[in-house]
């Protein structure tokens, strides 16, 4: 039997609750509070609940706790550190208004991307409680981001410390304090855009929004991520921060038209898309409960969801272009060194685009050659030329082995061998509803696969994409290496600065990680069999010890059953 609706509730504020009790307990006593709550919860959910119930509401209020970091000690302190310091500081505080339609608009947004999923929560039959329980776990996540933007919109207030150049923002759900000296770029533009502003919405970059009204936007770009705010006096705040970026465009306001206008709505029908069917999965329980309610037979709704997905994969490239908010590029440095790439790989047609991200990253979409797409991120294309045409040369790679083909047909053809095995044994597997806890068992295993089976596909074709891209280079495989190297060290470095926004500057509590060393057994477990990249360390020395990618898969697979064990072990 599914929980009900008000045993979901139920355990999702318990689970926030547990999560926001230590925080202000000491460490210790705090964990030790955590643990005996959640076994009390544990306790009660299977004693009284059958197991069914009970595994998944348990599962339910685990997701739950792990996303909701927006109430986490590290935040909570931050905060008390930013109001200590402006009771002892000289600080200016920079007004903003709120406007209830910038929310409401915000929220609307939200239902339009997840009505499809809440109409099949609500009204699909218990036949279909696996796809029910997805949901749940899917919408926690979205549930997570829209109580940090309605708290950010309610208690948000900005600060600006003149004696130390800083500006500090200030919510019940978040604190963050930027040293002017960080900012590398300031922007105007006319409005806030809902469609790349939106959480649901972005892809490939980091925002951090606290605007609250349809004002006008300043845009600040920081290491690591876009700040907007839309304070009251812009004029004033443009041109005081203003002196403090090596770059800037104030003078120029870039144009945000409203939602209503007919190119915006274009626009919001393929972000929408995007949000609905690629980042979300409104689309696809939105059809099968359609299919569902007209009593379509099974076999129609499989093979309806398997033309669904190849018109998906079809217009991918478009999607994802849209999504990004990415513009062609055809002329430049970066244009010639990819022309240059994608002719010596045998693709000249392939297209280059940019998106406006912090984000150093690249990657290929578009299910063959001649719609082959390459976008780079604009904070990408600040590294260095070497590094660029390393980048381009690995995805040139993706475009020519098909590999977004490649993993999309992995995807569908192991969930079409488990829905051909769910058709053939569907008995036996009733007669499992007699035993849950084999039944859940089995559940969880396919939890624990899909995760492997995925890495394994996308890190082939990423080892791949490194050494036949390397082939492309003008120093090979050293070339490939630094631009990894330089790579990693440009992410670790913006990482460091946007931690230290967010977190207390306190070197002995906060330690961070480098991209470029060899981890701990766990994370590497994490690298090796979840993630998909293999862990650049290992990327760097493959492409610097087996000079062709016939012998570094060899190793690769090797590596991650060696890599992936304790180091006692190996020894």
């Amino acid at each position: 039997m599914f929980p009900t609706i008000t045993q979901i509730v139920l355990i999702i504020v318990i689970a926030i609750i547990i999560s926001i009790v230590p925080i202000r307990l000491s460490k210790r006593i705090g964990f030790v509070v955590q643990i005996g709550l959640i076994v009390g919860v544990m306790a009660y959910l299977f004693v009284k609940l059958s197991f069914l119930e009970a595994i998944m509401l348990f599962s339910i209020g685990a997701s739950t706790f792990a996303y909701f970091d927006i109430f986490d000690r590290q935040k909570y302190e931050k905060r008390k550190h930013l109001q200590e310091k402006l009771q002892a500081t000289t600080y200016v505080h920079i007004s903003q208004t709120k406007e209830g339609t910038r929310l409401l608009i915000d929220l609307l947004l939200t239902v339009f991307v997840s009505a499809g999923g809440v109409i099949f929560f609500l009204f699909a039959p218990e036949t279909y409680a696996v796809l029910k329980f997805i949901i749940v776990i899917a919408f926690i996540a979205v549930l997570t981001k829209t109580i940090e933007r309605v708290g950010n919109f309610g208690s948000t207030a900005m600060y600006w410390l003149p004696e130390e150049e800083k500006l500090l923002i200030l919510s019940r759900l978040q604190a963050r304090e930027y040293p002017m000296s960080d900012l590398k770029r300031l922007e105007n533009e006319s409005s806030p855009d809902l469609l790349r502003l939106h959480p649901l919405f972005a892809f490939l970059s980091e925002n951090a929004d606290f605007t609250s009204s349809f004002q006008p936007v300043l845009k600040l770009s920081f290491p690591g991520e876009h700040l907007f705010i839309s304070p009251d006096e812009i004029e004033k705040w443009s041109t005081l921060f203003q002196s403090f970026s090596s770059e800037t465009s104030v003078d120029n306001e870039t144009k945000i038209l409203p939602i209503w206008h007919p190119s915006v709505l274009k626009r919001l029908l393929w972000k929408g898309y995007f949000a609905i069917a690629v980042k979300g999965i409104s689309a696809y329980t939105g059809i099968i409960f359609l299919l569902i309610w007209l009593d379509a037979p099974p076999s129609s709704i499989a093979v309806f969801v398997l033309f669904w997905w190849l018109f998906n994969l079809y217009i991918s490239d478009r999607v994802l272009i849209a999504a990004t908010d990415a513009r062609r590029v055809t002329e430049g440095e970066a244009y010639e060194c990819a022309q240059r790439i994608f002719r010596q790989a045998g693709m000249p047609n392939v297209r280059l685009l940019i998106t406006d991200s912090p984000v150093y990253n690249g990657f290929a979409t578009g299910m063959n050659i001649g719609r082959g797409t390459v976008i780079l991120t604009s904070a990408t294309m600040e590294l260095s030329t070497g590094t660029i045409e390393a980048i381009l040369a690995h995805e040139a790679i993706h475009v020519k082995k098909r590999d977004v083909l490649v993993n999309q047909v992995a995807r569908i053809g192991i969930f079409s061998l488990l829905a051909g095995a769910i058709y053939l044994f569907f008995d036996r597997i009733v007669l499992l509803a007699d035993h849950p806890f084999i039944l859940m068992s089995l559940i969880y295993l396919l939890f624990i696969f899909f995760p492997l089976y995925f890495s394994f596909v996308a890190q082939w074709t990423e080892g791949r994409a490194d050494h036949l891209g390397a082939l492309l280079l003008q120093d090979g495989s050293q070339q490939m290496a630094d631009g990894l190297r330089e790579l990693a060290l440009a992410q670790e470095r913006d990482a460091t600065k946007s931690l230290q926004y967010k977190q207390v500057n306190d070197e002995k509590e906060r330690k961070t990680r480098s991209f470029l060393a060899r981890e701990s057994w766990f994370i590497r477990v994490i690298e090796f069999q979840v993630l998909p990249h293999p862990p650049i360390y290992w990327r760097i020395h493959s492409l610097k010890n087996y000079q062709s990618w016939r012998k570094a898969r060899k190793h690769w697979m090797i590596a991650r059953l060696t890599e992936s064990l304790p180091d006692f072990m190996r020894k």
